[in-house]
């Protein structure tokens, strides 16, 4: 995901005005077989824990409302995040006890890298972050945000904090429906001047209703017992 040149705002000005600033209703999900049986598994397991590693040394008050954020986005199409503050080095390790457990599909690694470890990664120059693309069985799937790139809009005038946000919520995204962009919303390749206006004056970029149809059913198969019993079997035979 990146930010755009200004010469796509004529063309796209009318469409965020009129499109973006209402929140999706919650989309069909794809069938109705699909439907009927993943939506019947209970509300609490529609939810994804977020391992967060806070390599850009973020101060917390600022990481959470960014966490808020990301969250309230997620919560229009029914899906809870809980967010795990986890280690930077191994002296810290004793100190995060919360960030000790078995992972599970529904765990993902969030990593808030500053520019020097961000450099490091192959992406272009304008990007936000960038997320794995990772088997629904597989857990620690990771996704990472690039603060130096947020802190640039920032100086900019735009809200720092909101941008984190729906940046984290978008490479969730990326995680759970693949590596595909659309032409509206907040899964747009390249946020424009206005998109990012938007966020700034507290409105949300959101899913389109195939999204989040989409989002609500990977999260609920990763969820499934028989994918938990799947990695407890797996877990033994490594053993």
């Amino acid at each position: 995901m990146r930010f755009g040149s200004h010469q796509q705002l004529a063309i796209l000005a009318m469409t965020l005005m009129i499109g973006q600033i209402f929140r999706p209703p919650l989309a069909r999900a794809q069938s109705a077989p699909v439907q009927s049986s993943l939506h019947a598994a209970s509300a609490a397991k529609t939810k994804l824990t977020l391992r967060v590693y806070n390599y850009a040394r973020l101060d917390s008050a600022s990481l959470a409302l960014s966490e808020s954020v990301a969250a309230e986005i997620f919560e229009h199409v029914g899906i809870q995040i809980a967010w795990v503050d986890c280690p930077l080095s191994s002296k810290e390790f004793l100190a995060y006890p919360q960030c000790q457990s078995r992972m599970q599909p529904t765990d993902l690694v969030l990593r808030v890298l500053p520019r020097h470890m961000a450099m490091k990664l192959h992406h272009r120059y304008e990007a936000l972050g960038f997320a794995q693309t990772c088997p629904e069985t597989e857990p620690a799937c990771e996704l990472n945000v690039f603060y130096h790139r947020v802190d640039e809009l920032a100086a900019k005038g735009y809200r720092g904090d909101r941008i984190l946000g729906h940046a984290i919520a978008h490479e969730i995204s990326h995680v759970l429906i693949g590596p595909h962009h659309s032409e509206e919303g907040i899964m747009r390749g390249e946020w424009t001047h206005q998109d990012l206006q938007l966020i700034s004056s507290g409105l949300s970029l959101d899913f389109t209703k195939d999204q989040s149809s989409q989002i609500q059913n990977a999260v609920l198969r990763r969820s499934s017992p028989s994918i938990q019993k799947g990695i407890m079997q797996a877990n033994l035979f490594a053993q």
